[in-house]
């Protein structure tokens, strides 16, 4: 069976960069989101990518209107992203319970229902399922022991769990993957968005103050869409869950990357706040494993090309 992907939640950050990688490999794919909204797509996409998306909508928790998208689309891979972030989940935890974990529920049982025809579901978990740094003595492997600090990442490690259960009692391969600090045009909503509208206050000429210090990994965007695609194209048996923490920096070398970058920025931007109630010092050994080689763009190149990106935005009056 040829090649066709679904990709739920797909109008957001993770989304679009997918959706771009596929539309320039000319894979058919399918994006399944709430409502229509262009906002991220405008940023990642150019004109004509965005004009040759198909589109459909509904609620992931609905599982009627799941059932409508996956009888008619018949992916043979899914990509799961739809989620709330961290933020939103703090403030409506039940809200947050509905989205990330129920809905993700549902996804598995519709790929199980279509299971003649879907191979594999890839989804987003997150490093949000480890608590900080404290909390490890050494690098922190896929099967670590996490205490998350946050209502998101106990979602994300009920989802896991989940998938666990999924393979075992129905036979339904999955891998999830653990970015960190993602980091690309488009990126706009959770707490680790703070070094990408960085960026593009640097480029608008503002001043901008990361809400959190000390070391992270950023994954830059490109590389995370290259990720979540070549899991879904070579995981067929089990269910993994995968960090995934791209480079590990501080936030300091990240505003030195945006200076180098946007010279007349020197100054205008820095970090105030506490480091990140999450761990960064995670092994990518069982993704290396899987994929043969992680793509990882250094944070320079990943900064410059994100700053020439939103300086094209800027200058097309997309980016105000």
């Amino acid at each position: 069976m040829s090649e066709r992907i679904l990709i739920t939640g797909g109008q957001g950050f993770f989304g679009a960069w997918i959706a771009r990688q596929l539309l320039r490999e000319g894979v058919p794919f399918v994006l399944f989101d709430l409502a229509p909204d262009d906002s991220i797509l405008r940023q990642v996409l150019d004109p004509p990518e965005l004009a040759a998306l198909e589109r459909r909508f509904g609620d992931v928790c609905d599982r009627a209107e799941l059932e409508r998208v996956f009888a008619e689309t018949r992916p043979t891979e899914v990509i799961h992203l739809a989620a709330l972030q961290v933020p939103s989940c703090r403030e409506d935890p039940v809200r947050g319970a509905l989205v990330n974990v129920i809905g993700t529920l549902e996804v598995f049982e519709a790929a199980c229902r279509h299971a003649s025809t879907v191979e594999v579901v890839a989804y987003a978990s997150s490093a949000a399922v480890a608590g900080p740094p404290g909390d490890y003595a050494d690098a922190i492997l896929d099967d670590a022991r996490h205490l998350p600090r946050t209502h998101y990442g106990v979602f994300k490690t009920a989802n896991e769990g989940n998938a666990r259960v999924y393979w075992q009692d129905r036979g339904l391969p999955s891998v999830g993957l653990r970015p960190l600090s993602a980091y690309g045009v488009g990126r706009e909503i959770g707490i680790t968005s703070g070094p990408t509208k960085a960026i593009r206050a640097a480029v608008l000429g503002e001043e901008f103050v990361i809400p959190f210090t000390g070391t992270t990994g950023f994954n830059f965007a490109e590389d995370i869409a290259a990720d979540f695609i070549a899991c879904a194209r070579l995981h067929r048996k089990g269910a993994l869950a995968l960090n995934n923490p791209g480079e590990n920096h501080t936030i300091e070398e990240f505003i030195a990357a945006i200076e180098e970058a946007v010279p007349s920025a020197r100054g205008r931007v820095r970090a105030e706040g506490s480091p990140l109630p999450v761990a960064w010092n995670f092994d990518e050994s069982g993704l290396a494993s899987l994929l043969g080689k992680v793509p990882h763009t250094p944070i320079r190149e990943g900064v410059r090309r994100t700053a020439e990106r939103f300086a094209r935005l800027r200058e097309s009056g997309v980016l105000r």
